[in-house]
């Protein structure tokens, strides 16, 4: 490989992107497979193309998805010449994997954490071996330059999965992060043709404006800038305005909004702790850049919050349904004690808001939620008490979303006779059949489903005395967790101290957010009735048709009152434990419980664990 020669190539045909070019080149030639990481539209298709074209390299591209399985990854048999010559390498179809190994060229999927684990698997020996084995084909040997670059969006928490250690074990990782405001103005004017230097300034200083909204979790790309000026454009062409006259037309400003409400709303992230909609948070940051400096190419000033100038901070309304947990028995004082560092930057914030306190708090090192955890039981700061547990319910809500989700196209495959879904045909058992006189009719053909047994799951959580503070988020997480794996079957959430309440029927739907509402709402009170939380979640259970039924038990399975909880654990058709203590009687009285339920023991040494040892219990 030519790395100069392909270096000088690519630089003249992209803008920026030198330190992630040379990354990627020097990985490449060193003959490593790739992940490149980082959020919508930086570039990362485009840089790889680039480098594939300077190259030389032929590029094979895959769309990571649900629908992906092993056999669109490696190939089939054709299914005609297989009726006419029978099974053969000659008339295997290779599909895009061995492809890529016998041209010496390169494997692009996108989206790779949305692939499911069975074609993960096939791409492992490629990858790690360098050849691939295809049954009544033979051994695919991969030519020099082979390679498998990736790429994946490290915020997107929808249809997604955490990568499996097998996989990122193989794989050089290259970030690439939003690029420098000049660089993204030039892009927007190459990709748009436009010569508005006004409109494309604009459109780059909103689409950065929402990546430090402090009512954004993800922020606009310079796609979205490129979009805002084409929509933009055509939209002032019919109604005869200018982009130019924004500061002294209303007709204009609000053409604007429209322009990037359109472009924009439905390419961001709002904090769900906000309450507000996207289309909100995006008229406010194009008033803001408008009302900013008059010269949109001119960068903003940060202010001394932390945000853009001109961009207001909005009161932020409680969710609905929120009830205020008894104040704890901290104070500011002994947080300085134990976290100096934390407190006199907290006590130096002007205005403090979610993303100041985001910031401080990963700043402070640890683990975030154990730190919340010590400010939502604050009694003499209710200003902060109360930012504390909003940020934790986000913090929450977006490691359930992005560790407990069940990889994309859940379920395992297999062959079942074909009845009119749409899944792709079994090739190997419905020619074995068509080789059978007479021809085949369709329901005697055979497709390759993903098949799902439906189960009914109940989680019995400890909200007793001790449950407070970082215990309570600890829970809190437990439930969420718990609610993204289980999704969609039906399951119950039961929390029980001395008494006992359901804060989830079997069958009820419920949003996620509510529920981390209800159970954030709980006092830490009272005694350990282990019996009675038990007790209530097998007869949730045992109100559900299904056959399969599973309990999780989340505590420090200490009993301080009420009957033995020995009985009840053993006639759960099976229940799993995790272990939310670490003292050895807490440890061996949850791994006793969970023996006796004749399930999985799963102990966490930190919040962070929690939804790894959830996933871990609910695959068994």
């Amino acid at each position: 490989m030519d790395l100069i020669r392909i270096h000088d190539e690519v630089r003249r045909s992209i803008v920026g992107r030198e330190e992630e070019l040379q990354l990627l080149l020097a990985a490449l030639a060193a003959g490593r497979d790739v992940l490149l990481e980082g959020p919508p539209g930086t570039s990362k298709s485009t840089l790889l193309r680039a480098v594939t074209r300077a190259s030389g390299s032929s590029l094979r591209f895959v769309e990571g998805n649900a629908d992906l399985t092993p056999a669109k990854l490696v190939g089939h048999h054709s299914p005609s010449r297989v009726l006419q010559e029978d099974y053969g390498p000659e008339n295997f179809v290779y599909g895009p994997l061995p492809q890529a190994m016998r041209e010496g060229g390169i494997l692009y999927i996108e989206e790779l954490n949305r692939v499911p684990e069975d074609t993960l698997n096939a791409l492992l020996t490629a990858m790690a071996e360098r050849e691939l084995t295809i049954p009544r084909v033979g051994v695919v040997r991969a030519a020099e330059g082979f390679r498998v670059v990736a790429a994946m969006n490290p915020f997107d928490n929808i249809g997604t999965a955490r990568l499996g250690g097998a996989v990122t074990d193989r794989l050089c990782r290259v970030r690439l992060d939003y690029q420098p405001e000049d660089e993204e103005r030039r892009i927007v004017a190459r990709r748009t043709g436009s010569e508005d230097a006004f409109l494309v300034g604009l459109a780059v200083r909103v689409a950065r404006l929402t990546r430090s909204h402090p009512d954004v979790r993800m922020g606009a790309s310079v796609r979205a800038a490129i979009d805002f000026v084409l929509v933009a454009e055509q939209l002032l062409r019919l109604r005869g305005l200018a982009a130019p006259d924004a500061p002294r037309d209303e007709a204009v400003r609000r053409t604007l909004v429209s322009a990037a409400q359109t472009a924009l709303s439905i390419k961001i992230a709002v904090r769900e702790a906000s309450g507000r909609s996207a289309d909100e948070v995006v008229e406010e940051v194009v008033r803001a850049a408008l009302a900013g400096p008059r010269d949109p190419e001119e960068p903003p000033e940060p202010s001394s919050n932390g945000a853009p100038e001109g961009v207001p901070r909005a009161p932020r309304p409680r969710s609905g349904g929120e009830t205020r947990r008894t104040v704890g028995q901290g104070s500011l004082g002994s947080l300085a004690r134990s976290r100096p560092n934390l407190a006199g930057r907290l006590a130096a914030e002007r205005s403090l808001d979610a993303a100041a306190l985001e910031a401080a708090v990963r700043d402070e090192g640890g683990e975030p939620l154990e730190v919340l955890g010590e400010l939502v039981d604050l009694y003499d700061r209710a200003d902060l008490r109360e930012l504390a547990r909003r940020l934790a319910r986000e913090l929450v809500l977006r490691a359930a979303r992005r560790d407990a989700a069940g990889r994309g196209g859940r379920g395992r495959l297999a062959s079942s006779p074909y009845r009119g879904q749409a899944a792709e045909l079994d090739l190997d058992r419905s020619l074995e059949r068509a080789l059978l006189p007479p021809a085949p009719r369709d329901e005697e053909l055979f497709v390759l489903d993903r098949r799902h047994h439906r189960r009914a799951y109940a989680l019995v959580l400890d909200a007793s005395g001790s449950m407070k503070g970082g215990a309570l988020l600890r829970a809190a997480l437990a439930a969420s967790a718990f609610a993204v794996r289980a999704d969609p079957d039906p399951f119950a959430v039961v929390a029980f101290w001395r008494e006992v309440a359901v804060i989830k029927h079997l069958e009820e739907r419920l949003p996620l957010e509510v529920l981390l509402d209800r159970v954030l709402s709980l006092p830490a009170r009272g005694l350990t009735d282990l019996c009675l939380g038990l007790r209530t979640g097998l007869e949730e259970l045992e109100g559900s048709g299904l056959r399969e039924r599973t309990g999780l038990l989340f505590s420090d399975g200490m009993q301080t009152t009420g009957s033995p909880a020995e009985p009840v654990a053993a006639a759960f058709p099976q229940l799993h434990v995790v272990a939310a203590a670490q003292s050895p009687e807490s440890l061996a009285r949850c791994r006793h419980l969970a023996d006796l339920g004749r399930g999985r023991y799963a102990p966490v040494r930190s919040i962070s664990e929690i939804p790894a040892a959830i996933n871990s219990c609910l695959a068994a």
